[in-house]
């Protein structure tokens, strides 16, 4: 008897000493805390919602975000699984909510023009926003005059392609696809901007009689960028062959009326 109550005592003794006591709860615990969610996701890109989990979780160790796709007869874009926190869950299942919304709509205004060493006069005026955008840039693009050769509007749904058409010299067409996401209510990003030339068969002066084809189609500008609303940008600029000419594209975001 005496033995054991000497055992006894030991045993307290050495759950008592320094560092013996767990200053953490055991990993289980951890874990039990947890709590495994997935999230249907409608309208947005898989990989812009998994950026969008993984800024709301502070302690990245203790989040796990997988996306999945939906299957081929599904409306959904896929979904979301995340195991963390409570309140982690609860942040990303209120940044969803507002970030997963109906598609935003956006209106550009698209223009071409035809830059070249000489100043150029004449022509149908370019609008103030677009003078300011040039004028940023007069130390990049090395040309001394501008003149519009072509504007269109352009309205686009997020996550889905728009197109439209611009019209050069001498006839010649060049097509426009645009893909746009919006991360945020003032932020666009464009995941996806092309401007190519279609085959046209130039006429001659006066249009007496057409030539010969002697300017295949052909992609331009490829490109992706970021743009705010409300901003004007040179999206990109493409010399033109046998000519010291280079057309200049340019993209505003019309803010919303």
């Amino acid at each position: 008897m005496r033995k054991t109550v000497i055992r006894s005592i030991l045993s307290l003794a050495l759950l008592l000493l320094p560092g013996s006591l767990r200053a953490e709860p055991p990993t289980g615990l951890l874990l039990r805390e947890q709590r495994e969610t997935q999230y249907a996701i409608r309208f947005l890109d898989l990989h812009a919602v998994e950026v969008l989990a993984w800024d709301q979780c502070e302690q990245k160790e203790r989040c796990r975000v997988i996306t999945v796709l939906p299957p081929s007869d599904s409306k959904l874009k896929g979904y979301l699984g995340v195991t963390a926190d409570p309140a982690v869950q609860e942040k990303i299942a209120r940044a969803l909510a507002k970030a997963d919304g109906n598609p935003r709509d956006q209106s550009f205004q698209l223009l071409l023009l035809a830059a070249g060493g000489k100043a150029r006069s004449g022509g149908p005026e370019i609008p103030a926003n677009v003078q300011k955008a040039l004028a940023e840039l007069k130390g990049f693009l090395p040309f001394k005059g501008y003149e519009l050769l072509d504007s269109t509007w352009m309205r686009g749904t997020q996550d889905r392609v728009t197109e439209a058409r611009l019209v050069g010299r001498d006839g010649a067409v060049y097509d426009v696809t645009l893909l746009f996401r919006a991360p945020s209510s003032g932020d666009l990003f464009i995941d996806g901007f092309r401007l190519k030339a279609e085959p046209f068969t130039p006429t001659s002066p006066g249009g007496a009689r057409e030539t010969r084809n002697t300017r295949p189609g052909r992609e331009l500008i490829q490109t992706t960028f970021g743009i705010k609303t409300g901003e004007t940008v040179v999206v990109g600029t493409s010399r033109v062959e046998d000519s010291d000419e280079a057309l200049v594209v340019l993209l505003t975001a019309v803010p919303a009326s």
